[in-house]
């Protein structure tokens, strides 16, 4: 049982302290872009960076010292759900950073193709999609997993 406590305490911690807080960078990026804000200097190398340390949070998720007991069915796909949402969430991060990325050379006059922007706009809403079903997926074998405990 002290496994599945583990691996547990592992979804709990992606959630709290990169999901959440992904979500509330979400939040301030949406709030930002409202068209009363249009004029407003934008920090975008602080958003940037504040994605690149999610996504290093992310990273050091060390799923392999999570030792499980081979016949815990319940900790293992529990454990494999988590690696598949920790590598959805490091996609998402990475092109919401070559996102942001672009819209900082947009906003120091650099030109930016329409198609460009677009295929950017694109791939972080296909990589957001992505990870919600991921974490969806994820969230039912944890359901699954504290119940079984």
């Amino acid at each position: 049982m002290a496994d599945q406590r583990n691996i547990i305490e592992a979804i709990d911690s992606f959630y709290g302290e990169i999901i959440d807080r992904y979500k509330e960078l979400e939040r301030q990026v949406a709030s930002e872009s409202k068209i009363m804000t249009i004029f407003k200097k934008v920090d975008y190398k602080s958003r940037i960076a504040k994605l690149k340390e999610f996504k290093k949070k992310a990273q050091t998720i060390n799923l392999k010292k999570i030792e499980l007991q081979p016949d815990d069915e319940f900790s293992i796909e529990a454990r494999d759900q988590l690696g598949r949402a920790i590598t959805l969430f490091v996609d998402l991060i990475n092109y919401q950073v070559s996102f942001q990325t672009m819209l900082l050379k947009k906003s120091e006059g650099e030109k930016v193709q329409m198609v460009d922007y677009r295929k950017a706009v694109y791939n972080v809403q296909k990589a957001t999609e992505t990870l919600q079903n991921g974490l969806r997926n994820m969230d039912a074998v944890y359901a699954d997993l504290e119940e079984n405990q």
